[in-house]
């Protein structure tokens, strides 16, 4: 599998001439939507903005465009991307991809993976992403830096290939 860059869903990326060395290729890689609380805001802020520039006397063509494209460059640098490498896996935000990570699980860590609804013996999971038609929920109890159980799912297109890139081997059970 390729490597996945920013915004490599609208500029595909070709190897660097002058890398002296390729990186590892990833063992699962999938773009997530951004955060429901981001939709959230977005679908609640660009109708008031533009509600807002209308009172000021924009023309309305003008402020609802505007608005629109504002909000879709928003969704687009709030894609998350999830990735599965030699090491472990990571959350990151295509607008920030350069600069930080949102969330890093170190291989060693995860100790189950399953599919389908949290088990209830599984501390409560946080999502990471959101959900688009086609995706099916996958649940991951790693421990944290404390020593403390954790557990958050995601919606990925591949079950079996993101189990097996987490875990090494199949996953033992698939709803």
């Amino acid at each position: 599998m390729r490597q996945v860059n920013a915004f490599t869903f609208l500029f595909p990326s070709r190897p660097k001439r002058s890398a002296t060395r390729m990186p590892a290729a990833l063992r699962y890689a999938q773009h997530l939507p951004a955060s429901r609380m981001v939709r959230f805001l977005l679908a609640v802020t660009a109708p008031a903005y533009a509600a807002l520039q209308l009172s000021e006397g924009a023309a309305s063509g003008r402020a609802v465009t505007f608005a629109v494209l504002l909000a879709a460059v928003i969704l687009l640098v709030s894609t998350y991307r999830v990735t599965v490498g030699n090491h472990g896996i990571s959350f990151d935000i295509a607008g920030l991809r350069q600069v930080s990570s949102f969330g890093f699980v170190p291989l060693y860590a995860i100790r189950e993976v399953r599919g389908g609804r949290l088990p209830e013996d599984w501390p409560k999971a946080g999502l990471k992403g959101g959900w688009w038609p086609g995706r099916r929920r996958v649940n991951v109890a790693h421990i944290d830096d404390t020593g403390t159980e954790r557990a958050f799912y995601v919606w990925v297109s591949d079950p079996e290939a993101f189990g097996t890139a987490l875990l090494g081997r199949p996953m033992a059970n698939l709803d």
